[in-house]
């Protein structure tokens, strides 16, 4: 299962299995291993993506990091590009162009310490299977920062394919392992 496309079939058809209490388990143990991640633990500014239904909750993350005092950047489609838009509690989101959560205002374009990514799948070696539009690969082409994706262990797949434009995060964290 080398395509792209049906690993990305293959992954859909996993998540839509997982019961609604089985994901929250393992949102807070991912959110706990992330929140005590030395990564983390240093970043004093934050570009996290808003989790939808079927991806691990980052709600909690968010809020934890704002009542820690840090800086928090959330993602906005623009063109073909994502902006690190600031986010602070109580701020209005509109849904986007792909239905997902976003921050208005001005883009940010200082420094950022840590960007916690999503992801469709992921291997062992941390190559990193998105919804292929690039935007992630993009982003982090550039990034200085440290980089942490964010999954469930049954997004695990024996061999991601990469091309040169694909960018690996730093860490892979789910509810069993960091990678």
């Amino acid at each position: 299962m080398n395509d792209k496309k049906e690993q990305r079939k293959a992954i859909k058809e996993r998540l839509s299995h997982m019961i609604k209490e089985e994901r929250k388990e393992f949102s807070a143990r991912i959110a706990d291993k992330l929140l005590s991640h030395p990564f983390y633990l240093q970043a004093r500014r934050l570009f996290i993506y808003c989790s939808t239904e079927e991806e691990a909750d980052t709600h909690f993350i968010i809020e934890r990091a704002l009542s820690e005092g840090k800086s928090v950047f959330l993602p906005r489609i623009e063109g073909g590009n994502m902006a690190p838009v600031p986010y602070r509690a109580g701020d209005t989101l509109k849904k986007g162009v792909y239905g997902i959560e976003e921050p208005q205002g001005a883009p940010y374009f200082g420094e950022i310490d840590l960007a916690v990514i999503p992801l469709l799948g992921y291997d062992a070696s941390r190559a990193r299977l998105g919804r292929g539009k690039g935007y992630y690969d993009r982003f982090l082409s550039s990034f200085k920062g440290k980089s942490i994706a964010l999954a469930f262990s049954v997004q695990a797949l024996p061999k991601v394919e990469v091309e040169r434009t694909d960018v690996r995060p730093d860490l892979i964290l789910t509810e069993k392992e960091e990678i």
